[in-house]
């Protein structure tokens, strides 16, 4: 290297000392002065070059040496202004324990609650599943081309062709609901549980064994003579069977039938969903597997290397193909594959994006009410701050301490908010269960979550502190020189910059206040919606004949499996009828094969009416009707209106004429202007089905909760069914509902009840035993803790916004503490102090509100599909959260107003 580049690197390093070292320069000078004669020397008498060059990395190596002894002394000047900076930054939060508590408070409750959402939602995505390689694993949906918002499962022969054609799949396999009633002779009682049925594939594919036993094999689930063999969840061996060790080989009866149990599956197998405790095999016949309903999950197990969009690809050209070999069938439906991870919690999206949103906006808030009250706090230490700056202080050492004093703030508010954080995750995990999915659990303070707390803390405090502290660190001593010191006047040909940020909390809680207005007067709505029958005094429980006791497989109509039912359930049925309207305590019962407000899916049927040609325009919704079997005096019992005609009664037998009664929205859209009673029509569903006359009319009873217009339902007799049924609805004959008014509490006359089926049939089991209005209340559990938990957020950024105002104004009171004293003693009234201050507080809350409205109105739309009758821009919620929101800024400045009402004039005089 020449002498000559050598010289240009060291002038850039000594440059670089002399800048920013100004402690180091008195060395660096002499550095200077030794390598000044060395150029000289070598310019002058013409020192050989690599003499010179020899001289100059001497030189280089002395700058080196100086360089690490400055780097040195940075890391030693850094520690100790760091321990300095937290010294004193603990010292200043001590001096001002009511800011302090504040801000902890704030900052603690905001970060808390941010972390319990982040902790759950991370453990959503990245919680192990009891499953090897789970990223692996997806499940099967099907769509319809023209509606794909509406996802379906899948049916036999999708899955038979996905399995059988599909690329990119190490294995399929497919699983069906399955509910049996067990009775066992050691408990003395019968009780329906809900299971599954699996191929004997789907277990390899979610590559699980059982914690002791075996697996099905595929000779015991072939349909020609399946095995009556059972693996059971962990829960159900400890509950029902106290964990006998002998469990294996255990014969116990379900459904009437004795089923060998083979295996019992570890404690964290939970599939496909929360309720399932048993498992058996799923056969598939000949007949099943040219059609059937879209009731099937399929879980497959990608191979290595192929992505979902891949696999999606391949099944996508199986269905394509499908669709041109079997129209009837497959003509119009698609397929979407999910992880399975999405598949078993992806219920939680909405309301979970929701509540971050909330609690993002309140963190917001609470940062926001910190720096305001750091910025206010920023007046009273100008004298500090000029004093520093006098005594040689930099801007950024200045800036660096302000900074340690919000993160400590920050810091300790993350250590409360871990307790609160803590009460958060047992709260989301017990607030949103979902009927059908896995529940929440195993959710817990672990390594990632606290790191993902303190992580937040450092952001927090950042935020929290740098303006504060960039606004501080601009004060100096002529500030003083002007009157600018506490207590003295302001400039107030500008508001100051912390009034900003105490509107800035305003126009949040309003967002926030707004959002949860809008659902609470959507709950309310819902929970106060006129159900149309009395739910009072009515006690419950469903009771079923299984299907397999009176069905008999022999063919296929319109794509589905077609049944013969050989012996009649609705025999069994009547005779619980008959003997529970003979329980003294019962005024009246009856019976409908699927719950209103309570069921996941109602049959929906064909309605041929007589005398009228199909429709040929193809619209299906105005020929279709949710089905209903009931038994006599139904509307009765429920006290629902008769429209017209009569309710069904013990004359309405098979061997009479077949009736129906109708609700509103059916006759009106079925016989538009005409009356319905006398009218004939029949169910498109079996070729044997006898046309049904229209005797009632009722009035319209929801099918869903959150039903928001009314639709067609046809109501009829249980006893009045073909001999013949095809799939999927065949089970609806051997299931009912009973519904039983009493004279007394309905769960006082549960036991009556139990007793008087038992007397019937003692091996057939009760389910969802209880009063309708408690299954009812519970239905809005949910939504529930949803309002309640968005509505402690809204109440907490309310008081947060409160406390904003009342510091900024008590700030600003004390900063005009000199002219309020110079106006009193020039005669100025309460009215005129009233005015002036009234006058800033009014300005400061306007302006909150206006923004928060600008912001609410764009913002609530995100919300829209989580609204009952109610729009995102109900003015009425508009009105009363700002009127609310306006009033607590006005009681949050009465106490800083009486303050300034209160000044004595000699007292401010002396103040400066």
């Amino acid at each position: 290297m020449s002498f000559a580049r050598l010289l240009r690197i060291w002038r850039h390093r000594m440059d670089s000392i002399w800048k920013h070292d100004a402690l180091d320069r008195e060395a660096a000078r002499e550095l200077a002065f030794h390598f000044d004669q060395l150029v000289a020397e070598h310019l002058a008498s013409g020192m050989p070059a690599a003499e010179a060059r020899r001289a100059a990395r001497l030189a280089l190596g002395n700058v080196t040496v100086l360089e690490e002894q400055i780097r040195d002394e940075r890391r030693v000047t850094w520690v100790h202004d760091a321990h300095q900076d937290l010294r004193y930054g603990l010292r200043m939060l001590r001096q001002t324990p009511a800011l302090t508590s504040v801000a902890v408070a704030s900052l603690a409750l905001g970060i808390g609650a941010n972390g319990a959402l982040l902790g759950v939602m991370d453990a959503l995505r990245h919680q192990l599943l009891p499953f090897p390689d789970d990223r692996r694993l997806v499940v099967v949906k099907t769509v319809p081309l023209d509606a794909p918002a509406r996802v379906a499962n899948a049916s036999l022969p999708d899955y038979i062709a996905w399995k059988e054609r599909a690329d990119g799949f190490e294995t399929l396999g497919a699983s069906l609901v399955d509910e049996r009633d067990f009775g066992d002779e050691a408990n003395g009682f019968p009780e329906r549980i809900y299971g599954q049925l699996f191929t004997p594939s789907l277990f390899e594919t979610l590559g699980v064994q059982p914690a002791i036993g075996r697996l099905f094999t595929d000779d015991e689930a072939r349909p020609d003579r399946p095995a009556a063999v059972l693996i059971l969840s962990h829960r159900l061996w400890q509950h029902r069977f106290a964990g006998d060790p002998k469990i294996l080989g255990r014969q116990i009866r379900a459904n009437g039938v004795l089923c060998t149990v083979i295996g019992v599956m570890p404690p964290a197998f939970r599939y496909p969903d929360e309720r399932t405790q048993y498992w058996a095999p799923l056969p598939i016949n000949p007949i099943q597997a040219r059609g059937s309903a879209r009731y099937f999950v399929v879980t497959g197990r990608l191979k290595a290397g192929v992505s979902i969009a891949q696999a999606e690809a391949s099944l996508s050209a199986v269905a394509a193909q499908l669709a041109v070999d079997f129209p009837e069938r497959h003509k119009g439906w698609g397929l979407r594959v999910r992880p399975v991870r999405e598949a078993l919690f992806g219920w939680t999206a909405t309301p979970f994006l929701t509540m971050e949103a909330a609690v993002a906006l309140l963190l917001t808030t609470a940062c926001v009410n910190v720096a305001g009250l750091l910025l206010a706090r920023g007046t009273t230490r100008r004298s500090e701050m000029a004093m520093r700056f006098a005594l040689g202080a930099r801007r950024e050492r200045i800036v660096r301490q302000l900074v340690t004093e919000s993160l400590l703030l920050a810091f300790i508010g993350g250590a409360l908010g871990m307790v609160v954080a803590r009460w958060g995750v047992r709260a989301l995990t017990s607030t949103f269960p979902a009927p059908g999915a896995l529940a929440i659990t195993h959710v817990s303070m672990n390594a990632r979550m606290v790191a993902l707390m303190i992580g937040l803390s450092a952001v927090v405090g950042i935020a929290v502190g740098l303006t504060p502290a960039l606004v501080g660190s601009r004060r100096n001593l002529l500030s003083l020189r002007s009157g600018g010191e506490a207590g003295g006047g302001t400039d107030q040909s500008r508001p100051p910059v912390w009034g900003a940020f105490a509107a800035a909390q305003i126009a949040l809680a309003l967002v926030l206040l707004v959002g949860a207005g809008l659902v609470a007067n959507s709950f309310v709505r819902l929970a106060q919606r006129d159900l149309t029958f009395d739910a009072d005094l009515l006690l419950t429980f469903d009771y079923r004949i299984p299907g397999v006791e009176y069905t008999n497989l022999i063919g296929s109509y319109n794509g589905f499996p077609y049944f013969e039912i050989t012996q009649s359930p609705s025999t069994g049925l009547q005779r619980v009828y008959d003997r529970l309207r003979r329980v003294p305590t019962i005024e009246a019962v009856a019976g409908i094969s699927y719950p209103h407000l309570n069921s996941i899916i109602v049959p929906e049927m064909t309605v041929t009416l007589e005398g009228r040609a199909p429709s040929s325009s193809g619209d299906l919704s105005a020929l279709t009707a949710s089905y209903f079997l009931v038994t006599p005096n139904l509307f009765g019992t429920l006290r629902v209106p008769l429209v017209a005609g009569r309710d069904f009664n013990d004359r309405d037998t098979s061997s009479a004429p077949w009736v129906a009664v109708v609700n509103e929205t059916a006759a009106r859209r079925f016989w538009p202007g005409e009356d319905p009673i006398g009218k004939r029509f029949s169910l498109d569903i079996v070729p044997d089905e006898r046309p049904r006359e229209v005797v009632g009319v009722v009035r319209d009873v929801p099918i869903r909760r959150t039903q928001t217009g009314g639709e067609p339902v046809i109501y009829a007799s249980y006893l009045q069914q073909p001999s013949r049924y095809r799939g999927p609805w065949l089970n609806m004959f051997g299931q009912m509902t009973f519904l039983a008014r009493t004279s007394g509490s309905p769960g006082n006359v549960a036991p009556d009840v139990r007793r008087a089926v038992a007397e019937v049939d003692p091996n057939r089991a009760l389910a969802n035993v209880g009063p309708l209005a408690d299954q009812l209340d519970a239905q809005l559990h949910p939504r529930r803790s949803y309002t309640v938990a968005l509505a402690i957020f809204a109440a907490a950024a309310t008081l947060l916004a409160g406390m904003g105002t009342y510091g900024v104004m008590a700030y600003a009171v004390a900063q005009r503490y000199h002219e309020l004293g110079v106006r009193i003693a020039l005669g100025a009234g309460a009215r005129q102090i009233a005015s002036l201050i009234g006058l800033g507080a009014l300005r400061l809350i306007a302006i909150g509100l206006t923004a928060g409205l600008a912001m609410a109105l764009a913002a609530t739309g995100l919300i829209k599909l989580q609204l009952y009758q109610i729009t995102p821009t109900d003015p009425a919620t508009f009105i009363a959260v700002s009127l609310l929101l306006a009033m607590v800024g006005i009681v949050a400045c009465l106490v800083p107003l009486g303050r300034a009402l209160r000044v004595d004039p000699t007292t401010a005089l002396k103040y400066e």
